[in-house]
C-alpha cells in the first residue's frame, strides 16, 4: 500500500503526533472525522494504521462512558519525542493549531452527555449528565413514551447542554 518503509513510518509518526497533540483519549468517530476532514490521511489508511499501532503497543484502548477511545501509550509518546524531527514543521504547526478545538469538543462531550435506553414496559429512559473532573454534578433521568421522543431529547441536549442545564437549575431554584 505504501511506497516505502520510510513513508509508512512517517505516516505512523504523524498519527502518533496527532494523538499526542490532542493529549486526551479520543473515540474512533472523533479521530476519524478529525483526520479525514483535515486531509491528514484517508479513512482506510487511518484504520489500517490504528490497528497496527495498537497491535505493536503504541496505542491502547481506554473505555470512557461506554465508548472505546484511543490513548497513546508510553512507547507511542516516547516514539514521537524521539523521532519528532522526522515530522515536517508545517504539519506540526497545523496539528497544534487545530487540535485545541478538538480537545475542547472532546472535553465538552465527556463533561455533558446524554443517552437513552428502552425499558421492559416499552417506554424509554433518557439520562442527561454533567461531569466535572470525573465527578457527577448533574444527573437527570426522564421516562418518555417513545424512542422518537428519547432521540429528540438526546439531540437537544447534545446541541445545547449548557443552556438546558442552566434552565433546569433556574426552574429548581424558583
Amino acid at each position: 500500500m505504501f511506497d516505502s518503509g520510510t513513508k509508512l513510518a512517517q505516516i505512523k509518526l504523524k498519527l502518533l503526533y496527532i494523538l499526542k497533540s490532542i493529549n486526551t483519549s479520543i473515540d474512533n468517530v472523533d479521530l476519524t472525522n478529525y483526520v479525514v476532514e483535515n486531509n491528514h490521511m484517508d479513512y482506510f489508511t487511518l484504520h489500517e494504521l490504528l490497528n497496527d499501532l495498537r497491535k505493536n503497543n503504541f496505542l491502547e484502548i481506554e473505555h470512557i462512558h461506554n465508548k472505546e477511545c484511543y490513548k497513546l501509550t508510553r512507547l507511542g509518546s516516547e516514539s514521537v519525542e524521539m523521532f519528532s524531527d522526522k515530522i515536517p514543521q508545517s504539519f506540526k504547526n497545523e496539528v497544534s493549531n487545530s487540535s485545541k478545538n478538538l480537545r475542547k469538543e472532546i472535553k465538552k462531550k465527556r463533561d455533558l452527555l446524554a443517552h437513552y435506553f428502552d425499558r421492559k414496559d416499552g417506554s424509554y429512559t433518557v439520562v442527561m449528565q454533567a461531569f466535572e473532573n470525573t465527578v457527577t454534578v448533574f444527573n437527570l433521568s426522564v421516562n418518555v413514551p417513545s424512542e422518537d421522543l428519547a432521540k429528540k431529547i438526546v439531540t437537544k441536549w447534545d446541541k445545547n447542554p449548557e443552556e438546558i442545564y442552566s434552565e433546569i437549575i433556574k426552574i429548581v431554584m424558583r
